[in-house]
């Protein structure tokens, strides 16, 4: 009853750059870096001399990083500064940046003023890196070396752009990097703004179209045993577009993208960020085997990253498969995509109204991971709330096959044998959905909550509330467990959690549903409110196998606080069944942070039950 749906191997082709290419820039290398000097900025400045004075400070950033030395730093007043060509050493890039250098190590600090070079204040004193949307903003590249780095504080980076073709010999006719280009090199990157950014795929005559690549910010091939800081950065209202192709349309990533790096990204914000993929004019099937799928809207992370999250917020981020006239494109991980990641952990975040739709074609694409899609990745999530989220089928142009959706929420996907546990704990997922196109008809998808195709996942004191799917679709309201095309069995192990509530959907939808040769594994839990609980009657389908079912306890309601719109609020209630009943676990703390037990015993589900006067002594700040 359900179509296999999975998402063919993604693999872009990451070309280095500046081969057989004359970089007229002074490269200075981390070996010969000293303590370094100070050097200053300013907009009343003159770009002469050393920058070396504050009396006189140079007047584009760009002058003075020409003048800089590894282990340098920079001080920027408050301003405006834009792209300036007679300062400009970086005549290999095709979309020219306000900032480039090759192989040094910089500290570039903004928020200063010409009466106060002290001590930065860059929320009021404003200084911005303005690309005119005519330019990129920064670009960062290791050549000769694998230490160059750039530290960058106090900055709004905005109106970047960036056009394909990125490469004229081969020709890759992506647009990557609007906000800023970090190739083979380190940032250390805090207090930013990231806004209003954009990168362009190229329109092509043959073939597919240009791939958009990161509008704000691409790290890509850092140098083994390194690693990137992203802290206190804001990511808003940054586009990125595929090009228009005869094959297919150009593949779209989002904000950040991460391409074999690792990266450490703390107490930061991807809000109303876009991936809109290219339409193509012919079947929509590239000869890669790819179609013109849009791909995390918020973050994108490729091949063999080393990704850890901790309080950072995702929300309002869209996707959008282009339109074809065959096979419209797909929409996987609104959110976050990752796929072929080391590894991804995330801590304490939040993942709230991201939106994935599929393209049109007379079949519709298909839209996966509405909040995220982690694909061949080991995964860790804990403490996180996955909150109303959408993944949405592209529409049939001729009304016969619209296109499919699972995993309204969390999509887990693989294809590779043997792959390490996706492992959740302490997390919400609630009030997700995943619908088919609208025009057309198609059973194909499920999971209004959580997916998990072809590995193994454990999930641990988890919430899964209130998910939905749309009219056609039947295969788990809540949780869906089924393998795909290379890995046919997939299995889940559910721990002391709460799946409750789910009662929209097509006629005989399940809140879970595990497919015929697919497992899960019940140990103690509650099923409440839910119109079905399961399908081991063996409908809507046939079922896999079901252990632990006698461990779960039953109530007609979870008992939570205020649980969907406008509140999603799903603490418990003093007489929620849920209360002291998860003997055995040793998770110490609830979703929102709080300590286990109140009593002797903790409560089932994401959320330990506090008196509401003692609990907000618990709440960590960044979640009141």
């Amino acid at each position: 009853m359900i179509a296999q749906i999975f998402r063919k191997s993604l693999q872009l082709a990451i070309i280095l750059m500046i081969l057989g290419l004359t970089v007229i820039v002074n490269t200075n290398s981390a070996k010969a870096m000293t303590d370094g000097v100070t050097r200053y900025v300013a907009t009343s400045g003159a770009d002469t001399g050393n920058c070396l004075s504050s009396a006189v400070p140079c007047r584009t950033i760009q002058y003075a990083v020409n003048q800089s030395t590894s282990g340098d730093t920079i001080l920027v007043a408050q301003g405006t500064y834009n792209y300036r060509a007679s300062v400009d050493p970086c005549n290999f890039l095709q979309t020219r940046a306000v900032v480039c250098y090759v192989d040094k190590i910089l500290k570039i600090l903004g928020g200063y003023t010409t009466s106060n070079w002290s001590v930065a204040n860059p929320s009021v004193n404003l200084t911005v890196i303005d690309g005119q949307n005519a330019y990129r903003g920064v670009a960062v590249i290791g050549y000769n070396t694998t230490t160059a780095n750039l530290d960058l504080e106090g900055f709004t980076i905005q109106k970047g752009y960036a056009l394909g073709p990125t490469y004229l010999s081969p020709y890759d006719p992506s647009g990557i990097g609007g906000g800023m280009w970090v190739q083979k090199a380190t940032v250390t990157l805090r207090d930013l703004i990231f806004k209003d950014n954009q990168v362009f795929g190229a329109n092509t005559s043959s073939g597919a179209g240009g791939a958009g690549v990161g509008a704000a910010l691409r790290i890509e091939s850092s140098p083994q045993g390194t690693s990137s800081l992203i802290q206190r950065v804001t990511f808003t209202n940054n586009k990125s577009y595929g090009g228009t192709g005869v094959d297919r349309g150009g593949l779209a990533f989002g904000a950040l993208f991460i391409y074999s790096a690792a990266v450490d990204i703390r107490d930061s914000a991807f809000t109303n960020n876009q991936a809109i993929a290219g339409n193509g004019s012919g079947s929509g099937l590239g000869s890669d085997g790819l179609n013109s799928d849009a791909l995390g809207g918020g973050i994108g992370i490729e091949f063999y990253s080393v990704i850890t999250m901790q309080n950072v917020t995702i929300t309002g981020n869209s996707i959008a498969g282009g339109n074809a006239t065959s096979i419209g494109g797909g929409a996987w991980g609104a959110g976050l995509y990752s796929e072929g990641a080391t590894s991804i952990a995330m801590t304490d975040c939040y993942v709230s109204g991201n939106v994935g739709t599929g393209g049109r074609g007379t079949t519709g694409g298909t839209a996966g991971g509405g909040g995220l899609l982690i694909a061949d990745s080991s995964t860790n999530l804990v403490r996180m709330r996955v909150i109303a989220n959408t993944a949405t089928g592209g529409n049939s142009t001729n009304s016969s096959v619209a296109g499919g959706a699972i995993g309204g929420g969390i999509y887990f996907w693989s294809q590779i044998f043997g792959m390490p546990l996706a492992t959740v704990v302490n997390t919400l997922v609630a009030d997700n959905l995943a619908t088919a196109g609208s025009i057309g008809y198609t059973m194909s998808g499920g999971g209004g909550g959580v997916a998990v195709q072809g590995l193994q996942a454990t999930f641990n004191q988890t919430t899964i509330a209130r998910n939905r799917l749309g009219p056609t679709l039947v295969s788990g309201q809540g949780l869906l467990v089924l393998g795909s095309n290379v890995v046919p069995t997939s299995s889940a192990t559910v721990n002391y959690s709460i799946i409750a509530e789910h009662t929209t959907g097509g006629g005989g939808a399940s809140a879970v549903l595990v497919q015929q040769n697919n497992s899960i594994t019940f140990n103690k839990g509650l099923f409440a409110g839910n119109t079905k609980d399961t399908n081991v009657s063996g409908s809507p389908s046939l079922p896999g196998t079901f252990n632990g079912l006698n461990t779960m306890l039953s109530a007609s309601s979870a008992g939570f606080v205020s649980p969907g719109v406008p509140n999603y609020n799903y603490r418990l209630l003093a007489t929620s069944p849920a209360v002291d009943k998860a003997t055995g676990s040793t998770v110490s703390t609830d979703v929102y942070g709080a300590s286990r037990p109140y009593n002797l015993i903790p409560d089932l589900g994401a959320s330990e039950y506090w008196p509401a006067t003692v609990y907000s002594l618990h709440l960590p700040l960044v979640l009141r």
